[in-house]
């Protein structure tokens, strides 16, 4: 049986009662005298473990050479209730048609590499089933005896070596040479095994490249974890045993942990190593997003060696083809690595191309304190600017990426960036940076070699905001600091940097633009079906006319479609269409970028063009509230969307726009017909609304910061009747009124009066019965809610975040029986709750962080049976906590964290049975914690500052240390318990 992943799912042996638990390592003979297992006689899943701790498996028999070009050697990942992960981390990807999976290194690497390679893989207990308690550093430790040392493996080190590493098995593989440059380099000096420090030594020397894909070098996310809890869910519900996740918390370790595993692997290879990486590029699922995000997977590699996949974690290992661009990738690796007189594959143009660009901006910066990118939208601008981070941020001792500044709502959040980037430190959301941060991060920039990438200036206002500027602090002679910034237009730049300072992104060349599109809708680009498909290539790439994000999201539409006429459309298309009114650059670029949107359906369309005019930032679970019955099936909607490169998901679930596609998409709203009609700016309203017939079928309109707009008045209550989406984001309280009083808004979904100065919401409001979501955002003049607003039956998300003048929640607000996510974040007024909050029984997302005013939580807070998430960090007088909270039975996250007058914990506690993180950073008063915080069996990551009791878990008694007395990283690892931390 294969799940949705495509691995085999095997049964669990139960003949002799669940899986036995145990803490010990079990004791690893010191030589084995087994050959190389073949991989057709792999063991079964009984008895796997019983002779043989770490075996090898031959994927490639037929090499019997003496001396082998090249011997790889793969590490595989956590295993799910298998034991053939071996092979399983290494097949190919699932496909539509439903073709057989093969393990690709088993198939292919022999016919690639000239057959003479000795290619292995490494078996070790990974299970995720609750067996035995494994530690990377042991295992790491237990390798040298059982494989670099064995007698029987010996000579498979005698020649070059490649290590080839999946998620864990990255940690496991960093260990084991870190273990062996202690065999060889013991510090300090003690009496070790001649011929074992000999072993390692021709290990070490032979070792000529690794190969990580989707490993966690700075520690495990919230993401990883949830991905193991539902596995071991979906283990439970298929093989009726209990899973407990005990082999995470090797992944979860705190980044310290891991940032110190990866800087002591890194100091020990030689400097010729090969180290390739590839990170992941899309979400597992809207719900679990990226497992590893590219901050922690690409930390090690060295020059271009490189890749975001399309890929998630789970398929990031897993090529679809041979053609598949990372497994060109990995095959230019080994062959450096077998240090043969092999004619090596030139990497394509356009990543040369780019590297050039990025080294030459290298050079600029020898010589201007500031350099400034110039170049039309889509010309590839931030993907230089990313490029040249990445290849020479290690030469700096601080550096800060701020990403498309121009996107940000609050500059002072981007400066809270640069601060925490460069200064460490981190400040609350609510928080300014006043002067004396502005001071440290000029003195950083004085005092420190430091890097700071600006993308996306926009207006110059930005720049003039940004405390990297202040005093010319880049500029100071004392300093060795440098400035890299983009944006379009090169007058908000001149002020700034210097005409040697300026470099114009011009279009690729034709070379350059052909292999970026074959990639895209070819893989490599090797394998053209047919000439009549290589001469309309050419075409289409000829009328691209050298944009890379023309390139791209035209080759991902054609890629798999192998109709030749579609190919032709497509060209007809794009030499018929230079631009949509006979204009400038923009609009010749979106006629290029709109074939792709041409070939979406009605629906995807629409979807797409509320994301572009109006949804846009927001996180996705958000918009498909606001989509709630107007799309069918909308997640896969978006994943179209995603698949065609229109938009991404970026960190944190919000989903982001390009903003040249944005504008595209905004061009095309002002050309819909009037049945579709959504208007975007505030300039367009007088036109439109003018027009009887648009006001009748408006579905969308934005009036962002407008402070009047005669033409409402004369709208009659018909109007508006159709609208779904209304953003009235910083308009004036007239507009507020005008636009809701007296209309008929009963299909409005989506309602945005963020930042808005309104002391009351208009009374017609509650009249939004299909309401869904509900922003009134920083609308820090509100002062109270009204009752009325228990009338809005269909609303599930209620943002009031900042609205510091709001002092109370009306009772009613206990009727809104379909809100999931109520978030009062910064509402410093708010004093209490009313009781009628227990009778939310679809609300999974409670947010009160920073409520500094709440004293306390409503015992009938227990009523909550679908609360997932509870967030009371910064509620600093809150005192105590109902004993009601006990029976939150869904609850996985508990964030109590700088609330410094809690002085106990219920010993209710104990019976959130699905919590998964407690955090008590900053409760100074909090003296003691229930001993029935040991039945939490699903907790996974506990946070405090001040533990003295002690209390037992699992059969194991910890004793917790005063403050004073605790380590600065005292790390705990317990069977139920993944991580403790303590925190001065």
């Amino acid at each position: 049986m294969r799940d949705s992943y495509g691995l085999k799912r095997k049964g669990v042996d139960l003949s002799q009662g669940p899986p036995k638990r145990t803490r010990d390592v079990v004791p690893i003979p010191a030589v084995i005298d087994t050959p190389l297992v073949p991989a057709e006689n792999a063991p079964s899943s009984s008895g796997w473990h019983s002779n043989v701790k770490y075996p090898l498996h031959d994927l490639n028999p037929t090499c019997n050479s003496n001396n082998p070009n090249l011997t790889i050697v793969f590490f595989h990942g956590i295993a799910f209730g298998t034991n053939d992960e071996w092979k399983e981390t290494w097949t190919t990807r699932p496909t539509n048609n439903r073709e057989e999976c093969i393990c690709w290194p088993e198939k292919w690497l022999p016919e690639d590499l000239n057959n003479n390679v000795r290619i292995l893989s490494l078996s070790y207990d990974s299970n995720i089933v609750g067996s035995v308690h494994n530690d990377v550093t042991e295992i790491g430790k237990n390798l040298i005896q059982s494989l670099i040392a064995n007698s029987s493996y010996q000579p498979l080190w005698d020649g070059p070596v490649a290590l080839i590493a999946y998620s864990f098995g990255g940690l496991v593989l960093k260990s084991l040479v870190v273990e062996v440059h202690k065999h060889v380099y013991p510090m300090p000096k003690n009496d070790l095994d001649d011929e074992i420090q000999k072993c390692c030594k021709t290990f070490l020397n032979n070792l000529k490249g690794v190969v990580f894909y989707g490993v966690p070098h700075s520690g495990a996310t919230e993401n990883l974890s949830k991905y193991f809890n539902w596995k071991c869910q979906q283990i439970n519900s298929f093989n009726k045993i209990f899973a407990q996740p005990s082999f995470s918390r090797n992944l979860k370790p705190f980044s310290q942990q891991m940032e110190s595993l990866s800087k002591e692997f890194k100091n020990v290879v030689h400097e010729d190593l090969n180290i390739y990486e590839f990170g992941e590029g899309l979400p597992v699922d809207e719900n679990l997003g990226i497992l590893v995000p590219y901050v922690s997977a690409i930390r090690l590699s060295n020059n271009n060696n490189y890749k975001i996949e399309d890929a998630n974690h789970l398929t990031i290992c897993k090529p679809l083809n041979k053609d598949h661009p990372s497994y060109y990738l990995l095959l230019r690796c080994l062959r450096i690595c077998m240090q043969k007189n092999i004619e090596l594959p030139p990497l394509p143009c356009h990543e040369v191309a780019l590297i050039n660009k990025a080294k030459y901006i290298n050079i600029l910066l020898q010589k201007e304190s500031i350099v400034g990118l110039v170049g039309m939208g889509g010309i590839g601008k931030t993907t230089l600017c990313k490029k040249f981070y990445h290849l020479f941020h290690n030469q700096y001792d601080e550096c800060s990426f701020l990403e498309d500044v121009n996107s940000k709502d609050n500059i002072n959040d981007v400066i809270k960036q640069l601060l925490h980037d460069l200064c460490h430190k981190r400040l609350c959301k609510d928080e300014n940076v006043n002067n004396e941060d502005l001071d440290k991060i000029k003195q950083c920039m004085i005092s420190k070699k430091v890097l700071v990438v600006v993308d996306n200036v926009g207006k110059v206002e930005n720049l003039t905001s940004l405390p990297i500027f202040i005093d010319k602090a880049a500029k100071n002679q004392a300093s060795k600091s440098k400035v890299l910034m983009n944006c379009r237009n090169w007058q908000n730049l001149k002020s700034h940097v210097n005409e040697d300072g300026k470099m114009v992104v011009n279009f690729l060349e034709e070379n350059q633009a052909r292999e970026l599109f074959m990639f895209h809708a070819f893989g490599n680009g090797n394998h053209v079906p047919t000439k009549d498909f290589n001469d309309i290539c050419m075409k289409i790439i000829k009328a691209c006319g050298g944009l890379p994000l023309s390139l791209k999201v035209l080759g991902s539409f054609l890629c798999n479609i192998k109709k030749l006429e579609i190919w032709e459309g497509a060209l007809n298309t794009l030499e018929s269409g230079q631009s949509f009114t006979g204009g400038n650059d923009n609009e010749e670029l979106w006629s290029k970028l709109r074939i792709s949107y041409d070939h979406l359906d009605k629906q995807h369309k629409n979807m797409f063009l509320d994301i572009a005019c109006f949804l846009g930032g927001l996180k996705i679970s958000t918009i498909y509230r606001a989509w709630s019955g107007d799309y069918l099936h909308p997640k896969f909607g978006l994943q179209n969307l995603q698949h065609r490169f229109l938009i991404q998901e970026i960190e944190g679930g919000i989903l982001y726009i390009h903003d040249q596609l944005q504008d595209m998409g905004q061009n095309i709203a002002m050309e819909l017909p009037i049945m579709n009609r959504l208007v975007w700016k505030s300039n367009q309203s007088n036109y439109f609304l003018q027009k009887d017939e648009v006001v009748e079928h408006l579905e969308g309109i934005s009036l962002k910061k407008c402070v009047d707009l005669p033409m409402l008045s004369q709208i009659d209550s018909r109007g508006f009747r159709n609208l779904r989406l209304v953003d009235l984001t910083e308009a004036s309280p007239t507009i507020v009124e005008k636009c809701i009083q007296g209309r008929n808004l009963n299909n409005v979904k989506w309602l945005c009066l963020k930042k808005c100065m309104i002391q009351n919401l208009p009374s017609n409001l509650f009249y939004c019965l299909r309401l869904r979501v509900l922003d009134l955002a920083q609308c820090q003049s509100l002062e109270e809610i009204p009752s009325s607003i228990g009338q809005l039956n269909a609303l599930q998300e209620l943002v009031l975040c900042e609205c510091s003048n709001l002092k109370e929640l009306p009772s009613y607000i206990g009727q809104l029986n379909a809100l999931q996510k109520l978030d009062l974040q910064g509402c410093s007024n708010l004093k209490e709750l009313p009781s009628s909050i227990g009778q939310l029984n679809a609300l999974q997302e409670l947010v009160l962080c920073e409520c500094s005013n709440l004293k306390e939580i409503p015992s009938s807070i227990g009523q909550l049976n679908a609360l997932q998430k509870l967030d009371l960090q910064g509620c600093f007088n809150l005192k105590e906590l109902p004993s009601s909270i006990g029976q939150l039975n869904a609850l996985q996250k508990l964030d109590l964290q700088g609330c410094f007058n809690l002085k106990e914990l219920p010993s209710s506690i104990g019976q959130l049975n699905a919590l998964q993180k407690l955090d008590l950073q900053g409760c100074f008063n909090l003296k003691e914690l229930p001993s029935s915080i040991g039945q939490l069996n699903a907790l996974q990551e506990f946070d405090s500052s001040r533990v003295f009791r002690v209390f037992q878990l699992e059969r194991t008694t910890f004793v917790y240390w005063p403050i004073e007395c605790t380590p600065k990283a005292l790390f705990v690892m317990v069977f139920e318990v993944e991580i403790i931390t303590f925190i001065y």
